[in-house]
C-alpha cells in the first residue's frame, strides 16, 4: 500500500503552507523543480520526487493588471530560484516591473485557504 503522502500531492502542499513554508519537488532522476507537487515527474515521468522548502525567492517573469470595478489587481509569475515557475500577486502595488526581485510570503485572508503571495524586496531593483 503506498502511503498517503504519495498519493496526495496537494495535500503535502497544504501542510507546508500550514507551517509556513512554500514546498515545491524535486525529481531525483531528471533534478527539475516541480511545482505544484504531483505524483510523477512532468518532465521524465518518473515517481521519485522529493518535497522541498522554497527560500521564496525570485524574479518577476511577467505582469498583467486586471482592471476591475471594484479594485485593480495584478496577476504575475514569478521564476522562483530553485527553477519553478509559479502564479501569483503581489498585493499593495498597483503593476510591478517585470524582472523585479520578490519575497513570497503566507497570507490568510478570512475564512479561505492561505496562499502565497509576493512582496517586492527593497534595494534589489532589476
Amino acid at each position: 500500500m503506498r502511503d498517503v503522502h504519495e498519493t496526495a500531492p496537494y495535500q503535502r502542499y497544504l501542510e507546508g503552507l500550514a507551517r509556513g513554508a512554500l514546498v515545491y519537488q524535486t525529481c531525483a532522476s531528471c533534478h527539475k523543480a516541480i511545482f505544484y507537487p504531483r505524483p510523477g515527474c512532468p518532465f521524465c515521468g518518473a515517481l521519485d520526487l522529493s518535497l522541498q522548502d522554497s527560500k521564496g525567492l525570485g524574479t518577476l517573469y511577467s505582469v498583467s493588471v486586471v482592471y476591475d470595478k471594484v479594485q485593480n489587481y495584478n496577476l504575475v509569475l514569478v521564476d522562483l530560484d530553485e527553477g519553478f515557475r509559479m502564479m501569483s500577486c503581489v498585493p499593495d502595488c498597483a503593476a510591478p516591473a517585470i524582472g523585479s526581485r520578490v519575497k513570497a510570503r503566507l497570507e490568510q485572508l478570512d475564512d479561505q485557504e492561505p496562499r502565497i503571495v509576493f512582496d517586492l524586496v527593497e534595494g534589489d531593483a532589476a
